[in-house]
């Protein structure tokens, strides 16, 4: 019996001491030794038995705290703050255009209105060509080079470039390639805000914060739109203010976009142009500083176990969603909820029009609704990441409201109903906040409900149904004069439409989420 104990790891007493255990197994080798070296070995460690379980418990406390298996970085706050200031620069770039139009049609003659449409039209046509590319450099290169080397560094040489008139003479076919290039590029940083911002989140934060963060990242994007309207007509000035009798040469400029011999203003309106595209550039620079200075992938510690359990290759997992009955729900709606903010930042000015609303007022209510939004966006999150559970309850209450406010938008701007300039006001505002409150909420949604299909894949389909629904919408208002006059219509059906899908959806729980 003794001489089976020793064989086995034990002494001769019949049970070990505790922490005797850990010691001695490890200590006897596999193979064949002498029945005596594994008898006086274990004498010894008997003896210094109590003393070495003293050691190793301190040892093992020691390595547990070097070690912890979980770790929550205050710079999680820094990664966001980085992210979202580059969310903000593509939003600010995607907008630069449309707030200085007057101003850029009379500085270069070749430029008409369709010039500047087709500035933001080419991100919108250009995003579902380039999301695969995006899905097969993240899955090679990770979330961080993605954002510094492949979206932050183009986009940076890009508004460079758009600075040239203002140290060499540039041709005003080469600008306006240059202006197209950079469209197109801040249709890319587009994608890849939406392709990675899942990683990002999802690697930094806890889940009670991951809603927050996403927030912060959506908000950015939608304030990046009152940068280029406040800073474009700051830098850049009205023609006809530059114009030496404004009284006389207002009416004139209303029926003719041509200057007198006498008259050329042309060259002061492209230095100002060039002085609002370093302003760009100068935002790109201290983005990129931020992001080259610090922005890993993923910190080396997750925050939670549930960060450490793979989810399936990007390919792999965009099969399994396509599959998913709750993800094609949700992505429904997200793409109806997003048509109607759509048309009130793109066509606002010009369904208003009949009510006696001029584009200085639509300015403020865009950036109006757009800071209320911020406002409901935070405390909605913050809301959604405290009672995790109730995430659809959630949704169907601001979806809800959102579908009143835009159905009575829809039918004032229709005529059904009877309006005034205050009533209008409210509604525009109260919709447009309420419908894009809940973006954050629905994308942190998506990626637990579409476990274990990757958060890369998850909001870039959401995005990429943004982006097909809202351009096929633009596509045939740019085609029929009737599907135009009647283009309100979809403030009243797509939030019904989405609040239906959103009841057929079922909220799942992924591993680590409290959904």
């Amino acid at each position: 019996a003794a001489i089976r104990g020793c064989y086995f790891g034990q002494t001769y007493r019949d049970q070990l001491w505790p922490g005797e255990e850990s010691e001695s197994s490890h200590l006897l080798p596999d193979n064949d030794v002498p029945i005596h070296i594994y008898t006086e070995t274990l004498e010894r460690i008997s003896e210094t038995s109590e003393a070495s379980s003293r050691t190793s418990s301190r040892l093992g406390c020691e390595e547990g705290l070097a070690k912890p298996k979980t770790k929550l970085y205050k710079r999680r706050w820094y990664i966001i703050a980085a992210f979202s200031l580059f969310c903000l620069l593509q939003g600010s770039i995607f907008s630069s255009w449309s707030p200085i139009a007057v101003s850029t049609i009379a500085a270069y003659p070749q430029w008409t209105e369709g010039t500047i449409s087709w500035q933001s039209n080419l991100a919108l046509i250009t995003s579902p060509l380039f999301q695969f590319p995006a899905w097969c450099l993240v899955a090679k290169f990770g979330v961080g080079p993605m954002v510094k080397w492949f979206a932050v560094f183009p986009l940076t040489i890009c508004s460079m470039f758009r600075c040239l008139q203002l140290v060499c003479n540039v041709s005003d076919g080469t600008f306006t390639t240059i202006t197209f290039i950079t469209s197109i590029c801040g249709g890319w940083a587009s994608i890849i805000i939406f392709t990675t911002i899942g990683g990002v989140v999802s690697a930094w934060f806890p889940s009670g914060e991951q809603t927050l963060a996403t927030g912060l990242a959506v908000l950015a994007i939608n304030l990046g739109s009152i940068v280029s309207s406040l800073a474009g007509p700051a830098f850049v000035e009205d023609p006809v203010m530059l114009l030496p009798d404004r009284t006389n040469s207002s009416g004139w400029w209303n029926h003719s976009h041509t200057y007198p011999p006498w008259l050329d203003i042309t060259w002061t309106l492209r230095s100002q142009i060039g002085n609002f595209m370093t302003f760009h550039f100068l935002m790109a620079l201290v983005v990129f500083a931020l992001v080259v200075v610090y922005f890993p992938s993923s910190p080396e510690i997750p925050p939670e176990n549930a960060k450490t359990i793979p989810r399936l290759k990007p390919m792999d997992g965009l099969r399994v969603a396509l599959r998913d009955r709750n993800m094609f729900y949700l992505l429904l709606v997200n793409g109806l909820t997003s048509l109607p903010f759509m048309w009130e930042m793109s066509l606002m000015d010009v369904t208003l029009k009949p009510f006696r609303v001029n584009e200085k007022v639509v300015g403020y209510l865009t950036s109006i609704t757009i800071i209320v939004s911020g406002l409901l966006i935070i405390s909605t999150s913050r809301l959604n990441d405290r009672f995790p559970t109730k995430t659809k309850t959630t949704l169907l209450i601001l979806i809800s409201l959102a579908a009143i406010c835009s159905t009575i938008l829809g039918f004032q701007t229709l005529g059904f109903v009877a309006t005034s300039h205050n009533s209008l006001f409210v509604f525009v505002v109260l919709s447009g906040a309420l419908l894009s409150c809940g973006k954050p909420i629905l994308l942190q949604a998506a990626a637990e409900v579409a476990y274990p299909v990757p958060e890369v894949v998850v909001t870039a389909l959401m995005n990429q149904t943004t982006c097909l629904m809202t351009g096929t919408f633009l596509f045939l208002y740019s085609l029929s004069p009737t599907f135009a006059a009647w283009s309100p219509l979809c403030l009243v059906v797509a939030p019904i439409l989405g609040l239906v899908a959103l009841s057929k959806a079922h909220f799942l729980r992924g591993p680590g989420s409290c959904l």
